[in-house]
């Protein structure tokens, strides 16, 4: 795993991450770990957030209100269908034997 230093932190900055850390019952690295990890999911999900509020807009543009019927059994059917001619073509149906 990858180290860093940070240089020239306030030591207001520092006194407030080791009161952090102990409010939280563990050490001040790991408190910077949180946050640090915490602020990139955050901006991670923001984004996120933001192109499904986008793709949204988009698709009432398009389609209004609109709702669609449901396809799985459509689906399902296709897969079936599939599934039949995959087995048929790679297991072919052995022949009876005559006695």
């Amino acid at each position: 795993m990858t180290q860093i230093t940070i240089r020239k932190l306030d030591p207001l900055v520092i006194e407030g991450l080791k009161r952090r850390a102990i409010q939280a019952g563990h050490s001040m690295e790991e408190e910077i770990r949180r946050i640090l990890s915490g602020a990139i999911l955050e901006t991670g999900l923001a984004r996120q957030r933001i192109a499904l509020e986008r793709l949204a807009a988009t698709r009432k543009a398009i389609f209004g209100n609109r709702l669609f019927a449901d396809s799985n059994n459509e689906f399902r059917k296709m897969r079936d269908e599939r599934a039949r001619s995959v087995n048929a073509w790679a297991l072919p149906q052995r022949r009876k034997r005559r006695t």
